[in-house]
């Protein structure tokens, strides 16, 4: 649920496109990430983004939404979810 640079830094939560706030789209960009490690950056290129594990942040009015639809997409995508241990 946060923007990228083009050199695979967040976006800074002062600047514009910090946040991605669509649950959808939260959704999509997490399952990308989880099986294509890429991820896309503000300026629409595509960059590598190998994960190890994902965070949703709740400060947005979406994110319970995002969550539910992120831990769908995953699991229909045949991701693998596990509690960190």
């Amino acid at each position: 649920d946060r923007g990228y640079l083009p050199n695979g830094r967040l976006v800074p939560r002062t600047a514009p496109n910090a946040l991605v706030t669509d649950p959808e789209e939260v959704a999509e960009r997490a399952a990308r990430m989880a099986t294509e490690r890429t991820v896309v950056a503000v300026d629409g290129s595509v960059i590598p983004c190998p994960v190890e594990s994902i965070c949703l942040h709740g400060d947005n009015p979406g994110a319970v939404r995002a969550a539910e639809l992120v831990r769908a997409t995953l699991i229909d995508a045949g991701v693998t979810l596990t509690p960190f241990a």
